[in-house]
């Protein structure tokens, strides 16, 4: 009982050694192949911020060059120098004043001109007449002959007072030709230019009489010639009479086209640079800056006396100095990003947080930017690692896999063998148990026909009936084991013949009440008139049929009743043996007909045998091209029913 209850432990125990080995190695695996995926990525990781590296030092490198070849033209400005213009402006600041190139590239300047206005005595008598005596047309009459100078100043400060008197009397259209001719004065009049001081009058004595079409008219020439830079003003200048043609016209400020951003970096330089007195001489500045949302790039050289500076707009800078990094630098799997600190991005996009990138400070480079370098693809989808990665990993879940499916198939083939001897221990077991009895009871009775010389006739052959029975019994035990080996093999031959089925069930049933030891059981046979024609191996089927039998009686538990049924169904012949005992569960159903398979209600009950007696019900059947079925119900019976062919030799029964 020990070494059973060993025998039965101990596959449970090895299957769950073996399966925590195999979990142990998957896991060990998995951590390993992960650590392994960890360096890639770390190893990539550096490559990339390598190659990062690599592109930002270039990009530096290159737009140094690019600068440095834009300051050679800073030593070198004489007159008016080649290259200004197209959103480049070269500028000279000294004590002289300022200088730009080329001329009218900009709407307004730090300073203005000196002005070179006519002496305010001139106009004495006329101012007199207006202003004391209010005499107006005499007034008029004396200014009428100044306008005929040909001193511009003189004109201009002429023009000026006579439309100014002629508006006083009365005379609008007068004084509006009076702004129109002081219009065409090219000299300056109160310190600003004749020209713009007579549109402008115009436009205010427009507004003033309601003429809305002939105002809207001029005062779109004049937003034209702010824009082009006609005059050379001041800013503060320029943006009272930009707000003035703004209201006139119910627009949006002159139209600058960027100038006005080149025009605040000239008014910044000469407000920031200049302005300094501890610069070096022949010393350099670079800086970036935005106006107006239109970012620039100032570029200087100082000496003693003066100041000469490139300012640079946006379509020159990306047109000459950043567009040419893509196609001259190799940059390919990284992002430029170019900006400065006070003007924000002037090239690329701003590194988007949480990307790997790479950081060129200006403080650290000399550069008037902040240059950035982004990984375009930094999960590496593209990147000869990621593909290497994915093949790790695809690796390592097919071995993991392979060594999940092996521990699988393995285990499962460990517990199939440790079940198989397990099932082989029980059945030696069964086998023996089931020897003993017979063997007991031809000792005991072979012990006392030994002993006593002087039986009675009767018992002495009663005794040896029993020894006849219990060594029939120990044959058909041998018989059957031998047999099954046998059908293991395929080794059993099968001798065909012409039967009659319902013969062949009543002999069975009648030599099984004899010998089967079931004489308290109750077997009732019915089958049909008639014969009924099967093709088998007599033998073998009266195998099948007693195993069946005594199936039935072993699991009848306290039923006594045992059916056995042959119903002709044309072409099949159908076989019953029913009982009316335990029963089996679902569960053990799918498993009755293995070898060695015994039922959880057959271990419940105590009930004994060898395991082997449906295996060989089912060999039997299957060679005689039929099947065997099950139809149970615990607790309510079991019934097998063997199905074969019809057979073609037909052989009646003796009546």
């Amino acid at each position: 009982m020990k070494a059973r209850r060993l025998a039965r432990v101990r596959p449970t125990k090895t299957v769950a050694l073996f399966v925590a080995v195999a979990a142990v190695s998957v896991i060990a695996l998995v951590w390993m192949g992960g650590r392994l995926l960890a360096q890639e990525r770390a190893l990539e990781a550096q490559r990339l911020a390598d190659r990062r590296e690599a592109a930002a030092d270039r990009v530096v490198t290159a737009l140094e060059q690019v600068l440095l070849a834009e300051e050679r033209r800073l030593a070198n400005v004489v007159g008016s120098p080649a290259g200004a213009g197209d959103d480049l402006l070269v500028v000279v600041t000294g004590s002289a004043g300022i200088r730009v190139w080329p001329e009218k590239a900009i709407l307004f300047y730090p300073v203005m001109p000196a002005p070179r206005d006519a002496s305010p005595d001139l106009y004495i008598q006329a101012e007199r007449l207006e202003f004391v005596e209010r005499d107006h047309g005499r007034a008029i009459s004396v200014l009428r002959s100044q306008t005929a100078s040909r001193d511009p100043a003189i004109r201009a400060g002429a023009e000026l007072r006579l439309a100014r008197n002629l508006r006083k009397a009365g005379r609008p259209d007068e004084a509006l030709k009076a702004f129109g001719d002081l219009s065409e004065v090219t000299g300056t009049v109160s310190g600003l230019p004749a020209s713009l001081v007579g549109r402008s009058a115009r436009c205010l004595l427009l507004e003033e009489l309601g003429r809305r079409d002939k105002l809207h008219q001029e005062a779109g020439e004049l937003r034209e010639a702010l824009a082009r830079g006609t005059w050379a003003l001041d800013r503060d200048t320029y943006l009272h009479y930009a707000a003035q043609v703004t209201r006139w016209l119910d627009q949006g400020p002159p139209a600058a086209d960027g100038r006005r951003a080149l025009a605040e970096g000239v008014c910044w330089l000469w407000e920031n640079v200049r302005a300094e007195r501890n610069f070096q001489p022949a010393s350099m500045g670079r800086r970036s800056l935005r106006f107006h949302g239109t970012a620039v790039t100032l570029l200087w050289r100082a000496s003693a006396d003066e100041v000469t500076a490139l300012i640079v707009g946006p379509r020159y800078q990306l047109r000459q100095w950043f567009n040419p990094l893509v196609t001259t630098l190799d940059l390919r799997g990284v992002r430029i990003g170019i900006s400065a600190r006070d003007s924000g991005p002037l090239y690329g996009a701003t590194p988007a947080a949480g990307l790997p990138t790479t950081l060129r400070a200006a403080s650290g480079t000399g550069l008037p930017w902040d240059i950035s370098v982004t990984t375009v693809d930094p999960d590496g989808a593209v990147s000869g690692f990621a593909q290497r990665r994915r093949f790790m990993i695809f690796g390592l879940a097919l071995v993991v896999l392979f060594v999940v499916a092996a521990s699988y198939f393995a285990g499962r083939a460990v517990s199939r063998e440790l079940a198989a001897a397990t099932l082989q221990t029980d059945f030696v077991s069964a086998v023996s148990h089931e020897f003993r009895t017979p063997l007991t009871s031809m000792k005991q009775f072979t012990e006392m026909l030994v002993e006593d010389d002087d039986l009675p006739p009767e018992e002495r052959r009663a005794y040896y009936r029993a020894q006849e029975r219990a060594t029939r019994r120990l044959s058909r035990l041998v018989e059957s084991l031998l047999d099954f080996g046998r059908m293991e093999a395929r080794a059993r031959p099968y001798r065909r013949e012409g039967l009659d089925a319902a013969e062949l069930i009543q002999t069975v049933v009648q030599e099984f009440r004899q010998e089967g030891g079931c004489s308290a059981f109750s077997i009732e046979c019915t089958v049909p008139e008639g014969a009924v024609p099967i093709d088998g191996d007599r033998e073998a089927l009266v195998q099948a049929l007693w195993n069946l039998l005594d199936n039935a009686v072993k699991y009848s538990g306290n039923s006594r009743e045992v059916g056995v049924e042959v119903e002709d169904r044309g072409n099949l012949i159908a076989i019953r043996v029913r009982d009316r005992g335990l029963g089996i569960p679902p569960a053990d159903r799918p498993r009755v007909f293995e070898k060695f398979a015994r039922g959880s209600s057959a271990a419940a009950a105590g009930v004994k045998g060898t395991g082997i007696g449906l295996a060989m019900v089912r060999h039997i059947v299957d060679a005689h091209g039929g099947k065997v079925t099950l139809e149970s119900r615990p607790g309510g019976g079991s019934t097998f029913t063997i199905e074969l062919p019809r057979g073609r030799m037909q052989r009646c029964r003796e009546s």
